[in-house]
């Protein structure tokens, strides 16, 4: 698996987002059809995973956890849907 930062070519909606949003730094990268958003906010951090075509496994949970954070599952709050999961962790990890 490859994670591969692809903020640039998101460069407006980041800046619109930061600038409407308590978020100070926003990474956008993907993992093949699987899309993550890493918002780094004053109390929390954020992990957005999706991927529309099916669900976000737990193999590529950790990968991110491991890559962006070093983190594992049980560290962290994690809430799924069919197609996104959402990964709260404390701040400054």
């Amino acid at each position: 698996m490859h994670l591969v930062d692809v903020s640039n070519s998101y460069s407006r909606k980041i800046k619109r987002e930061l600038e409407v949003s308590t978020a100070h730094f926003i990474k956008i990268y993907t993992l093949g059809n699987t899309r993550v958003v890493y918002k780094r906010k004053a109390q929390t951090d954020e992990l957005l995973v999706s991927n529309r075509l099916r669900p976000v496994s737990d193999q590529e949970i950790d990968f991110v956890l491991k890559k962006l954070v070093n983190l594992t599952q049980k560290d962290a709050q994690i809430t799924r849907t069919k197609t996104l999961v959402d990964i709260l962790l404390p701040a400054n990890q």
